[in-house]
């Protein structure tokens, strides 16, 4: 568990002694408090750890691979600001990215909001169409017969392809971009769970009917329940692909979001707001996908799914 705590420190003393050189006026501030911010949260951990043995369990799994993390940011200071050898605008500093954030707070804020709406109605339209599709194809042979050719001309085509089309027959630019994220989910979702309907076990189907249960019972109380696992793994690669879709979506057209803050910074040379950018990016996705697997955990408790995170 110290290993980090030696890798921070290593950090901290590799960049407060080597002089800046590219530029030499250069004068860090967000970087180094950076990295003392993270030595007391480590340090809290540890200590927390002591008493809680499942937390040490993960600081010990752990503890190489953050120990990694800050020796190899160490390294890109070293790259960038210490030596010169990665060129500015294309390679900043860490110092550089770090500041990048609270220099722009409002602009990161407006745009992350702007994502988040976007993604949001784009996901819920998803989820919508894909529910209903995957029932219907599932349960209904005549659904399959008119969706299925449908579902294999649409979804397998990437977001990037169906970028250009949707520009042209959406009104805007924004309801370009939440058909394109919809389309993300409504793909692996319709198919998914049609295909986990299809499969419940034909024998509970017909103790159901035995027993008196309608065909919409039996759809929403045997063969749907069935079908959560499956569920929770189309979820999964809908909403892993509905990011892509996202930034696809911002880089032509909307007037605000971080995909499109990305493409103004790049264009503008001031690619430490674009680290800084897909770095929140990062953080969001991962949150995002984190809570969708904790909500599986708590849904499905009874079975291990096959996709872990």
């Amino acid at each position: 568990m110290l290993l980090p705590v030696g890798a921070i420190c290593i950090a901290y003393g590799v960049t407060g002694t080597l002089p800046n050189v590219y530029p030499a006026d250069y004068v860090e501030g967000y970087y180094p408090l950076f990295l003392l911010v993270m030595l007391g949260v480590y340090l809290a951990v540890m200590a927390t750890a002591c008493f809680v043995p499942k937390l040490r369990r993960y600081a010990v799994h752990y503890a190489y691979l953050v120990a990694a993390v800050f020796l190899l940011v160490e390294l890109l200071d070293v790259l960038t600001l210490k030596t010169g050898y990665l060129l500015l605008p294309f390679a900043p500093s860490p110092d550089r990215i770090l500041e990048a954030v609270p220099k722009n707070i409002e602009a990161y804020a407006t745009n992350l909001t702007a994502s988040m709406m976007l993604l949001a109605e784009g996901v819920v339209i998803g989820l919508v169409t894909g529910f209903a599709t995957g029932l219907l194809m599932g349960w209904s042979k005549i659904a399959n017969y008119w969706f299925a050719p449908l579902l294999k001309v649409i979804g397998p085509v990437p977001s990037a392809a169906w970028l250009p089309i949707a520009v042209v027959l959406m009104p805007s630019a924004h309801l370009a971009g939440v058909f394109l994220i919809s389309v993300a989910i409504w793909f692996p979702l319709s198919l998914m769970l049609s295909s986990a309907i299809r499969s419940t076990d034909k024998r509970k189907i017909e103790a159901a009917r035995v027993m008196g249960a309608s065909e919409p019972y039996i759809l929403f109380h045997v063969a749907l329940p069935a079908a959560v696992p499956d569920i929770f793994t189309a979820l999964f690669m809908g909403l892993s692909s509905s990011f892509g879709a996202l930034i696809i979506s911002e880089q032509l057209g909307v007037k605000a979001g971080l995909g499109w803050y990305i493409n103004w910074a790049t264009q503008w040379g001031e690619y430490y707001k674009v680290f800084a950018s897909v770095g929140i990016f990062i953080i969001i996705f991962y949150l995002l996908i984190n809570v969708l697997f904790k909500v599986r955990d708590r849904v499905m408790t009874w079975q291990k799914s096959v996709v872990r995170w």
